[in-house]
């Protein structure tokens, strides 16, 4: 048999260190070492922030974001040292590094439901997070004071504007502003003001649309149904679903001031009145600026129709609104003693050539007989408000009480207007002597007294004829036959219907046009051949009686 060559192991005597098997391993550890290089080389600095609560952020979890984009994570959440606020620990992407100075601003963005609709929803997925702001120079900070509300960039491509109202009009931070039912901007703060007297808000609008805002721009907060009376007939209107659900201000710019040559520069303090609504802006003001200044009145007569709210008109134009009335029992005159605190905007009073400030015209005009009083555009049922008009028979001077200018007041003329006219009827009516009037009648009755006796005798027996005849024709319509006659004329009505419905049948069986027609004229002509017929053979009989037998010849 033969053996095949097998082949020979050589034994190796010495140490191999560097084999295959050790490959993977080593690959490994240069790739963890790479990866470990690439995290630490976009690493950038650690910062801190401090807010004053937490608004769900979660530890190497939550980001930070910059247009969007995830520029870092937060790694640690603990309170402050006072226990006051809290303190955010975040590692930053070293691209960042140039932002934050300075000019770096920080707030948490959380998931917000409001009038306006809801802010934040992407949060609800990806959960709160913080936003940056800022400005790309040298890195300068690493501890930073984040901000309870979003930044407002006033570099933003657009305009912001200020105004100002004695509530909030349930109007939120988000809500939308409009031009001509158009969304332009959007509602960027609402606070109280810092003299607590009312509210501001800060709108932004786009800058393709700031050009249709000037200085003769008034602006109304948004109603979801809208009502309106004038020219004689109701005109009502129901805002949007988008309106409704997110509210806003609308803007409204007179058209011939948006491309006018005139100077409508809008001054950078200037400050625009926001209205309840589109009623109220229709209304006539003088709210040419936000100085305002709060007068004390008291009045002498009664102030039970006055409210809070009430406005203050001059010349027919509000010039203010009642803003507080604090009633007292007074002991001395038994009564209701209140005093009346309004706002009145001194801005209103200043020409627009005038240098004089709007309060100091306010004292001038006092000086010369400015006085207030209580008026009612429906007299007795409606509200009542405060009324500035000039009575000269007393010139008067503003007195100063704890830091409140009192205004000079005069009393309401009672029965005024309605009353005043039911009065000069009453005198009417006094000076046409009804007594004499009605005594003279009395003795004109007297002087006639028989003939009238007559009269109505007269008039008793026509009535009793009357009463009569009535009678007898309810017992005529009683009788029995009357009581059937309706159902036997029913009944040969019915007869007569059916008589008549028969010959117009036999109308159409017997016309012209009828197979009765054409076979009866068949058979007349058959009967008259026949006649003819006869006629011959009486003829013949007639000349020879034995035709019949023996023939015509």
């Amino acid at each position: 048999m033969k053996k095949y060559n097998a082949p020979k192991v050589r034994e190796s005597k010495s140490v191999q260190v560097l084999t295959t098997i050790w490959l993977v391993p080593f690959l490994a550890m240069i790739i963890a070492l790479w990866l470990a290089f690439q995290y630490y080389a976009k690493l950038g600095s650690t910062i801190e922030i401090s807010f004053e609560s937490n608004a769900g952020l979660i530890a190497n979890q939550s980001q930070i974001k910059l247009r969007d984009v995830t520029i870092g994570m937060v790694t640690k959440i603990s309170l402050s040292k006072d226990g006051k606020g809290v303190i955010v620990q975040a590692k930053m992407n070293k691209e960042v590094n140039p932002y934050l100075n300075d000019k770096a601003k920080f707030w948490i963005v959380h998931p917000d439901v409001g009038s306006h609709g809801i802010s934040g929803l992407d949060t609800l997925v990806s959960g709160s997070y913080i936003e940056l702001y800022g400005v790309k120079e040298e890195e300068t900070k690493k501890k930073f004071v984040g901000l309870e509300k979003p930044y407002i960039d006033q570099t933003a491509n657009g305009e912001y504007y200020l105004l100002a109202a004695p509530n909030s009009y349930n109007i939120t931070e988000g809500s939308n502003v409009y031009y001509r039912m158009i969304k332009v901007g959007r509602v960027e703060r609402v606070g109280i003001a810092p003299n607590g007297k009312q509210i501001n808000f800060t709108i932004f609008v786009k800058k393709e649309y700031s050009k249709y805002v000037n200085k003769k721009s008034q602006f109304y907060a948004n109603s979801a149904v809208s009502i309106d009376f004038s020219q004689g007939k109701v005109d009502m209107s129901i805002a949007s679903i988008s309106q409704i659900v997110h509210g806003g201000i609308s803007i409204y710019t007179p058209v011939q001031t948006i491309h006018s040559d005139k100077n409508n520069t809008i001054a950078q303090e200037k400050v625009f009145p926001l209205y309840k609504n589109l009623s109220e802006m229709k209304e006539k003001h003088l709210m040419t600026g936000m100085d305002n200044k709060i007068y004390k009145f008291n009045f002498k007569n009664s102030i039970n129709r006055l409210e809070i709210g009430s406005p203050v008109e001059f010349n027919g134009f509000q010039v203010g609104y009642v803003t507080d009335i604090d009633s007292s029992f007074d002991e001395n005159n038994q009564s209701i003693k209140s005093d009346v605190y309004a706002i009145v905007h001194t801005k209103a009073f200043t020409g627009k050539s005038s240098q004089i400030e709007g309060s100091k015209m306010i004292e001038e005009l006092v000086r010369n007989g400015l006085k207030a009083q209580l008026n009612s555009n429906i007299p007795m049922v409606g509200s009542q408000f405060i009324d500035l008009v000039f009575n000269k028979d007393e010139n008067n001077e503003l007195l100063v009480d704890n830091n409140f200018s009192i205004f000079p007041t005069i009393k309401t003329a009672e029965g005024s207007n309605i009353l005043n006219e039911v009065e000069k009827v009453l005198v009417k009516l006094e000076n046409l002597e009804l007594e004499k009037l009605l005594s003279s009648a009395t003795e004109l009755l007297d002087q006639n007294k028989k003939p009238v006796n007559n009269l109505l005798k007269d008039l008793r027996k026509t009535i009793n004829h009357f009463d009569t005849t009535v009678k007898n024709l309810n017992k005529l319509t009683e009788q029995d036959a009357l009581q059937t006659l309706p159902q036997d004329i029913e009944g040969t009505l019915n007869q007569l219907s059916t008589t008549l419905e028969e010959i117009q049948k036999l109308s159409k069986d017997y016309n012209a046009d009828s197979i009765f027609a054409s076979e009866l004229s068949i058979t007349l002509k058959e009967v008259t051949q026949m006649a003819e017929s006869m006629g011959a053979i009486s003829h013949k009989l007639e000349r020879k009686t034995n035709a019949l037998l023996l023939g015509d010849e």
